[in-house]
């Protein structure tokens, strides 16, 4: 049974209503991935695409919520778009999975486990550079060149990936009463 989207994203942007964004996002997410895997890219890819497209989606709604499904795919093809182009430019290095790493979830901290979510949530440049500098522990100068890019443009980088965890770890925390 569908509901419509427009009304879910009203009743969310004039009564903060959760239960009509959680009902808004599990419409439309499926659909959404769908559409991101048939513009081309890996699965992996196009739930983060769908997660950093529902992220920016919930930064911009509200200003104007007449048409919030247009809005929510212009957005995630635009990130499409930016990825595809990243892509093209930039080598690649995947986010290793802890699974894979032998880590089992259970076993993660729950901060860990929310960092790890967040980071997900970040442009993938900015996931490979985050992980390389602190996960891996290149320095600078070899996450320069590991991804072939000037020193100075990988302390800039990381500075600014780390201020958007923190911005993004904080407003989960008052989401939620933590803190």
């Amino acid at each position: 049974m569908s509901t419509d989207a427009q009304q879910l994203i009203r009743a969310y942007c004039e009564r903060a209503d959760q239960g009509a964004f959680r009902t808004f996002y599990r419409e439309q997410s499926p659909r959404l991935w769908k559409f991101l895997l048939a513009r081309g890219g890996e699965r992996e890819a196009a739930y983060d695409l769908v997660a950093e497209a529902f992220l920016r989606f919930i930064q911009t709604v509200c200003r104007d919520p007449r048409a919030p499904v247009a809005l929510l795919y212009r957005i995630a093809l635009n990130l499409r778009i930016d990825q595809y182009r990243h892509d093209r430019a930039a080598p690649h290095v995947a986010v290793a999975d802890p699974a894979a790493l032998g880590v089992a979830a259970a076993a993660e901290p729950d901060e860990y486990q929310h960092l790890r979510a967040l980071l997900t949530t970040l442009p993938e440049p900015e996931q490979n550079l985050l992980l390389l500098r602190y996960w891996i522990g290149l320095s600078h100068k070899e996450t320069a060149q590991a991804l072939a890019v000037p020193e100075g443009t990988v302390r800039r980088q990381c500075a600014e990936a780390l201020e958007k965890l923190r911005v993004r770890w904080e407003r989960h925390d008052k989401r939620y009463g933590i803190g």
